[in-house]
């Protein structure tokens, strides 16, 4: 697959590895005297539950972003972190994503469409009923760590894989996902669909989210 196919807006994850809360704080400060974005994602379960990451925003050609991305990396290794990770995401409209499912296959296992679903929930979530409910649909479960709300209330994310279809297909599958969501009760705030053109170290959500769950929905 060329980087060049891929030309418009994306968005780049740079995961740390932090061996504790002072690390993470470390970072967090790190990237805002950067005037970079930072998030830390909590997953439900999987070999590395604990993600922080910095953000950067970019537009231009997939080799551009890859490049600003390992120079971030090696930013970070020079301030003594340890960046496991470089996720390259692009927006629907960017020139190269595959409109088909043979666009799709064309490019291969490593890419996908991935949906971030923000769902708001009460004090009382059942976490695992949610799981089970989302995950047929090639989807689980995660949370910013960060992030609280008044009254009770709390922010999952519910993120969607859709490998090897293309935009109408995958958008099909995220419209079946949302109705079974707000099917159950559950109130969603946002939905947000992407594009991952690069991943450097996808092993790292091993046991979160399996490539087949929900694959043929």
């Amino acid at each position: 697959m060329a980087a060049e196919r891929f030309v418009g807006e994306f968005e780049t994850h740079v995961t740390v590895e932090c061996a504790d809360d002072h690390v993470v704080r470390r970072l967090e400060g790190w990237a805002a005297g950067r005037g970079i974005g930072f998030v830390h994602i909590v997953l439900a379960r999987g070999r590395m539950a604990s993600q922080p990451m910095v953000t950067l925003g970019g537009a231009g050609t997939l080799s551009e972003q890859q490049r600003a991305a390992l120079a971030a990396a090696d930013e970070l290794r020079s301030a003594g972190f340890e960046p496991v990770r470089v996720k390259i995401e692009a927006t629907p409209w960017t020139r190269g994503v595959p409109r088909s499912d043979g666009e799709a296959a064309l490019l291969g296992r490593k890419v996908h469409f991935e949906h971030h679903i923000k769902v708001i929930v009460g004090q009382d979530l059942d976490r695992a009923a949610v799981a089970a409910l989302v995950s047929g649909h090639g989807a689980h479960v995660s949370w910013n760590a960060r992030r609280f709300m008044d009254g009770g209330r709390q922010q999952r994310f519910v993120t969607q894989r859709c490998y090897g279809v293309g935009l109408h297909a995958a958008g099909e599958r995220l419209e079946r996902l949302v109705g079974v969501i707000c099917g159950a009760g559950y109130e969603i705030d946002s939905v947000e669909r992407e594009f991952v053109v690069y991943d450097s170290n996808s092993a790292i959500d091993d046991g979160w989210m399996e490539r087949g769950e929900g694959r043929k929905r």
